[in-house]
């Protein structure tokens, strides 16, 4: 049924694990503390009424549900440890299972950066499928998510052109993030269209959907529908959480994740009460606000240590999740960019996070950038080559090889340097040559050569086309809800 692709190998014994497993306790117990004493704001009647029927203690004037401990952890445990990701094409199958850590692009950004004149410029329809067929041309983007959003369609179908623009445009399973549960019933409508039949897509589902909660504790109407929506269906959800320590949340980094995983867990009971063993992905976006001037940074080291501190919860709940690295807070490719996007790359790649988001993106995730994607595409490659290591056993100690090459010898020439060549790194967009050879190339800058991969990328890729007639039937599909919505 599905064709897994492999991701970045990782043994979670050998990961970067910030915090113990007394201390992952200790954060269950607290989050527990919460989501009993304090509980969630729930602003949709629907939700309330299946809180109040399994058990919650529901304040149906204020909209607060208090969730028991034991309704909780049978949340997590019927919440299942494997989530299958489908591609268009079975090549791009995957799965998430706190095994392999996979990267995708930066999603929902708003602006873009032109490609052929530099300039930034508010996102269309047109910059979206063009960011998807770049994306679907690069190898390290193993799931992609609307890049940009195409900003020239309507408010209320613009998820509707984006499912559009996505599913014709790229082969890979695809995240998108509706706001209604009219929005996520049509998009499945066009996923069912884009596999054939009702029957394909219960065995295999190209798209997913994210719910974002917003914090402190409040599950809004739209998280709700989309949330509750996609687990009736048995699509997977991503529930994602962006707590600001000192915003939004305690300045006090344990707080910030106690109050991300109690908005979490309270969506992941939702969907359990909903359809229970319905696929999630635990998304922690959460960062500490910069007092200074008011920004989210998403390339400090505070959202670097709560992406590695949430996938080592994860791995404590056996869940799968989703956190971001690859990413910057700076407005064009500089040494900032670079120094943002490793520090959060390699701690999320070294914690065994599920599901990495970053590439591509510019100014804490609005504007994307082409030539920082190709880029950051390089440096993903890199991060997976730092994070698998090497192999020590009796041939890789290579103490008889160096018996056999003694103290006059060479190892380039012998025939295990040959053998074993293509397992070192290598760079297509970092420089390596001396000055001269440097200087002789005419002083090739990392950025211009992954910008001009781009523009051919984008002049020469074009991803495996859809049936004709599924095309003409999603057009139909927008075309109708437009006037269902829009003319009305």
């Amino acid at each position: 049924m599905f064709n897994f692709s492999s991701g970045l190998k990782q043994n979670p014994g050998d990961g970067l694990n910030l915090l113990c497993e007394n201390a992952h306790k200790d954060i269950h117990q607290a989050t527990l503390q919460v989501l009993e004493k304090t509980g969630v704001f729930v602003d949709d009647e629907r939700a309330l009424e299946i809180f109040s029927g399994h058990g919650a203690i529901v304040d149906v004037k204020r909209k607060i549900v208090k969730l028991l401990p034991n309704t909780v952890e049978d949340a997590i445990r019927s919440a299942p440890d494997r989530v299958a990701l489908a591609g268009r094409n079975p090549d791009c199958d995957l799965q998430l299972n706190n095994s392999c850590s996979f990267f995708m692009n930066f999603p929902a950004n708003i602006n873009t950066v032109d490609p052929i004149t530099g300039v930034i410029k508010k996102s269309s329809k047109k910059d979206l499928v063009a960011a998807t067929r770049l994306c679907d041309a690069l190898k390290e983007v193993s799931i992609y998510s609307r890049a940009v959003y195409p900003l020239d369609k309507p408010t209320k179908v613009i998820h509707l052109h984006t499912a559009e623009a996505c599913f014709n445009n790229t082969t890979k399973h695809c995240i998108h993030g509706p706001e209604s549960r009219w929005e996520t019933k049509k998009i499945i409508e066009m996923a069912e269209v884009v596999v054939g039949s009702g029957d394909n897509l219960n065995n295999r589902k190209p798209i997913s959907f994210v719910a974002s909660i917003f914090s402190p504790l409040k599950l809004t109407r739209n998280f709700c529908e989309v949330a509750m929506t996609s687990a009736q269906y048995g699509f997977s959800t991503s529930l994602v959480s962006m707590v600001l320590a000192g915003g939004t949340g305690p300045i006090n980094l344990a707080g910030t994740l106690v109050q991300t995983n109690a908005e979490i867990l309270s969506g992941i009971v939702l969907t359990q009460l909903v359809q229970k063993g319905a696929p999630v992905i635990y998304g922690c976006y959460s960062t500490a606000m910069d007092l200074r001037t008011g920004i989210s940074p998403f390339g400090s080291p505070e959202l670097a240590l709560m992406s590695k501190a949430a996938a080592g919860l994860c791995r404590y709940y056996q869940l799968p999740c989703i956190v971001p690295g690859i990413i910057s807070d700076s407005k064009i490719s500089s040494s900032q960019t670079a120094f943002e996007k490793t520090l959060t790359g390699v701690s999320a790649a070294l914690s065994g996070a599920d599901l990495i988001v970053g590439i591509g993106g510019l100014e804490t995730g609005l504007t994307f950038d082409y030539g920082q994607a190709v880029l950051d595409d390089e440096i993903v490659r890199l991060i997976k080559h730092l994070t698998q290591g090497f192999e020590v056993n009796s041939e890789s100690l290579s103490a008889d090889l160096i018996d056999e090459v003694g103290h006059f010898g060479e190892f380039l020439s012998h025939s295990s340097t040959l053998k074993k060549m293509k397992s070192l790194s290598q760079t297509y967009l970092f420089d390596r040559c001396n000055r001269e050879d440097w200087e002789n190339k005419g002083r090739p800058e990392s950025y211009t050569r992954a910008l001009e991969r781009a523009k051919e990328i984008l002049r020469t890729h074009i991803p495996k086309p859809l049936d004709e007639t599924a095309v003409k039937q999603m057009r139909t599909i927008v075309e109708e809800a437009e006037k269902e919505v829009l003319f009305r």
